[in-house]
C-alpha cells in the first residue's frame, strides 16, 4: 500500500465542508456535496491518478488537473465517498503528495516500539460515522489537524535528540510534518 500525505488545510475543511460530508456519509444523500463542489469549480481538482480523458480517451487527466462543467463524467461511484474525494481537493493540492510510499509500514512499526500508538501519528484519525467512515480509495482515508502536526512533530524531534540513530529512518516523516506546520496546516493521509 502507498502511503500518500498532503499539506491539508484542516480548518478551512471543519468549517466549509466536513459538517455536510458527515451528513452525506450517514444519510447516503449526495446532493450537498454535488453542490458544494459546482459551487467551488474554481478551486476544486481531479484527485486521482492518471486516467484518459472519458469522454476523448485521448487526453490524460492528471492529480490536481482543474474541473470543469462535465466533471461528473469523471465520478465512477457517485456516493458520498467519491464526491467528497473530488470535494475534499479545496483544501490540499493533489499533484503534492509528501507522503512515505510503502516504507510506512516499517516506519510505524520501528515508531510503535518507540512511542507506542504510532497509528495515530502515521496515519491520523479516520473521518465519518462508524458505520460508514470516509474512504474513497476502500484502503483508508486519515486526517490531522495542525496541533495533531505540532504535537508529532515535537514528538520525533525528541525521540531523535535521544536516539540520534533514527534520524535516516524518520527523516521524510519529520519533513511532512515540518512543511504542514510551516504552513500552520494538517495533513491528509490515504492509500
Amino acid at each position: 500500500m502507498d502511503h500518500k500525505a498532503y499539506v491539508f488545510d484542516y480548518n478551512a475543511f471543519m468549517s466549509e465542508l466536513s459538517g455536510m460530508l458527515m451528513d452525506a456519509l450517514s444519510t447516503g444523500q449526495t446532493d450537498s456535496l454535488v453542490k458544494f463542489i459546482e459551487g467551488n469549480l474554481d478551486s476544486v481538482t481531479y484527485p486521482y491518478g492518471s486516467m484518459p480523458d472519458q469522454e476523448t480517451w485521448r487526453d490524460v487527466v492528471e492529480p490536481g488537473d482543474p474541473l470543469d462543467e462535465s466533471w461528473q463524467a469523471m465520478v465512477e461511484t457517485p456516493d458520498a465517498h467519491t464526491y467528497g474525494d473530488f470535494a475534499l481537493t479545496k483544501f490540499y493540492d493533489p499533484a503534492d503528495d509528501i507522503g512515505l510510499s510503502h516504507d510506512w509500514d516499517e516506519v510505524e512499526t520501528m515508531l510503535d516500539s518507540e512511542l507506542g500508538r504510532a497509528y495515530y501519528m502515521v496515519l491520523g484519525t479516520p473521518f465519518g460515522p462508524r458505520h460508514e467512515l470516509f474512504d474513497p480509495g476502500k484502503m483508508g482515508s486519515y486526517f490531522q489537524s495542525p496541533a495533531e502536526v505540532e504535537e508529532h512533530l515535537s514528538q520525533l524531534e525528541r525521540l531523535i535528540g535521544k536516539k540520534k540513530e533514527l534520524a535516516p529512518y524518520l527523516g521524510e516523516m519529520i519533513e511532512m510534518f515540518r512543511l504542514a506546520a510551516a504552513q500552520g496546516k494538517g495533513l491528509y493521509v490515504t492509500f
